[in-house]
């Protein structure tokens, strides 16, 4: 991984990576577990297509503190004001995977220099029967085995793993086994999204959902792209990406591109 950048939000320090030199503003968010790796397909062409991105890594993950006291997805989505209000990015284009969709709303709430999210294979809401997963999850990634629980299940979330796949698995899974790094990932997943899915319908600037036609994270994810579409306010719209599961920026990174670069330009891209 190339060393990054990195801002200071209270707690710690957040590492960030900028693709490109072009006038469109993007933030992009990975999702638990990962590393800002996960734009490694997508950002470059974005970057050919005109937009500088600044891709992030969690906080407690990648090259991101581990000190931190709280890891739900508002501290994620105060992470991206931060960094924001730090670099003075106005009419940003948030991208947010899995939960950087949730945060990307809670940044969306609290500053008015987001212009529109783009949400892939995003959760903007608790699963159902939260409160028993949240048991299962605690044990499940607690050492020895948390580690490679996670490495086993994040092989399962790619319906078509790129040729640099397991070089890459292989690098989220050392990075997760630094001093503080597997804790974050749990406090992160046991955080419940309810306090952003209750303000969903506030959120006034358009989103694009789009979604892994093939995620394994939802039983039918046509219909949760649909879903999100209508609950989150503003005029959005859905991409359904196919033979992607639930990284199409790294898994189907042309299409993903293809789809942002016409919503972002104003195009009608539908489901």
């Amino acid at each position: 991984m190339v060393m990054g950048k990195s801002v200071q939000v209270g707690d710690g320090n957040v590492a960030y990576e900028v693709f490109g030199s072009g006038d469109v503003e993007v933030v992009a968010i990975p999702g638990i577990g990962d590393t800002r790796a996960s734009y490694r397909r997508l950002a470059p062409l974005l970057a050919e297509a005109g937009f500088r991105v600044h891709v992030i890594d969690l906080r407690g993950h990648g090259e991101s503190d581990t000190g931190f006291s709280s890891y739900r997805s508002e501290d994620i989505g105060d992470d991206v004001v931060a960094l924001m209000e730090a670099l003075e990015l106005r009419d940003v284009t948030l991208l947010g995977n899995s939960v950087g969709a949730a945060a990307s709303v809670h940044a969306s709430l609290r500053s008015d220099r987001v212009g529109r999210i783009v949400s892939l294979s995003g959760f903007v809401s608790d699963p159902p029967n939260f409160g028993l997963m949240k048991i299962m999850l605690s044990l499940l990634f607690i050492p020895p085995w948390g580690v490679w629980a996670w490495g086993r299940y994040r092989q399962t979330l790619f319906a078509s793993p790129p040729p640099d796949h397991e070089a890459n698995h292989d690098e989220v899974v050392a990075n997760l086994r630094e001093a503080g790094r597997l804790r974050a990932l749990r406090m992160m997943m046991c955080s419940s999204k309810a306090a952003v899915s209750a303000r969903l319908h506030e959120l006034q600037v358009p989103t694009l959902v789009a979604m892994g036609a093939k995620d394994p994270d939802f039983p039918d994810p046509a219909a949760e792209a649909a879903r999100q579409a209508e609950l989150l306010g503003g005029k959005n719209l859905v991409a359904m990406i196919d033979g992607a599961g639930h990284y199409p920026q790294i898994e189907k990174p042309e299409e993903t591109a293809r789809a942002i670069v016409d919503f972002v330009s104003g195009g009608e891209r539908g489901a």
